[in-house]
């Protein structure tokens, strides 16, 4: 049996981002059902964060989502499995009125879990697992330690990658899942694995961040639990590096974010030439970025230790004089850093 396992949705990214709505459909219609059709595919799992939104979903989103999932879904005769991420609660420390529950459990084929769930699939034991959060984290840390087949949650895992160059500071410890014969994790939009775990990462990009990394979706074969990796060629998040000139595929523009890093610029007539071809391709959003590259790491070499940002966050809190616990601290402070990195205004170049 194959079964299609898909990462976090993020239907409702970005308060309905009209650009990354039209890319996730492009992935559904282009990459995702044909595939899906192909192959006779009739069981998906996803992984959590099936909305982005934790607060409200207008009905933009509920037409959206229904129209290029849900829909499918049921004209195919298919199943759904999914869990709750943190996305989908409108509380941090509870399920309560999560999203799924509440929008998609009536609807044909969409089945999601707001607790932990063992599902038999072609003989194989599945058990999903919804986000970890103060109503359930006893017994769900008790499940995660005491182990079994394969394992579906959405976790907070230390040392794993959260985006390019930024690990995670967790209490789980890939350690504490060695007793499962494979676990599959959303959250993280970056896919990584180590040992038995492999976090999916997300089926398109939605952020500068999510563009470092590669996008799409896995197919599982239950008959020896092997994952094959279906990419998603599309990328609607460019970076473009102009040194007196460039051999990057403007064509590839149309409709994406574009980010014009200069790092040498001695004509600035052919420069502005340039600049009026991206147009005409008409990106949804150009920013032109002067590089300082006199001033990176390599160059500034002893003069400054470079450190990264969730680092720093960690010293800080540590030399902070309080008496509260530093720990739930640091992991507060960690999510919403997490949260900003979401957003464009505080994506790296």
């Amino acid at each position: 049996m194959k079964i299609a396992i898909l990462g976090d949705t993020h239907f409702g990214s970005r308060n309905s981002n009209s650009i990354i709505q039209l890319w996730q459909e492009k992935f559904f219609k282009d990459v995702f059902w044909p595939y899906i059709d192909e192959h006779n595919i009739k069981t998906v799992i996803q992984t959590g964060d099936y909305f982005d939104n934790r607060k409200w979903i207008n009905i933009q989103t509920m037409a959206f989502q229904k129209k290029i999932f849900v829909d499918h879904i049921q004209k195919r005769d298919m199943t759904c499995y999914g869990i709750i991420g943190n996305h989908d609660i409108p509380l941090r420390y509870s399920l309560e009125n999560n999203s799924p529950g509440q929008l998609l459990n009536h609807e044909k084929g969409m089945v999601y879990y707001d607790k932990t769930t063992n599902l038999e699939l072609d003989g194989v034991t599945f058990t999903l697992m919804p986000w970890l959060c103060k109503d359930n984290q006893e017994e769900s840390v008790d499940i995660i330690r005491n182990g079994g087949e394969v394992l579906v949650g959405h976790y907070e895992i230390d040392g794993m990658d959260m985006h390019p160059g930024a690990k995670a500071r967790a209490e789980l410890k890939p350690a504490d899942f060695k007793n499962w014969k494979y676990v599959i994790s959303g959250h993280y939009h970056t896919h990584s694995e180590k040992a038995n775990i492999n976090y999916v990462g997300t089926p398109y990009q939605m952020t500068w961040n999510d563009a470092k990394g590669k996008n799409g979706f896995w197919i599982m074969d239950t008959t020896d639990l092997s994952m094959e990796y279906i990419v998603n060629p599309y990328t609607f998040f460019h970076r473009i590096y102009w040194e007196d000139g460039t051999d990057y595929d403007i064509s590839t523009i149309t409709n994406s974010y574009v980010k014009l890093i200069i790092k040498k610029k001695s004509d600035f007539e052919i420069f502005e030439k340039f600049i009026d071809k991206v147009n005409h391709h008409d990106p949804f959003d150009l920013k032109i970025i002067e590089s300082f590259e006199e001033y990176n790491e390599d160059n500034v070499g002893d003069m400054i230790k470079m450190v990264a940002t969730t680092d720093l966050i960690g010293q800080y809190i540590d030399d902070v004089a309080t008496d509260n616990n530093k720990e739930a601290i640091k992991k507060l402070m960690l999510e919403i850093y997490e949260d900003a990195m979401r957003t464009e205004e505080f994506d790296t170049v």
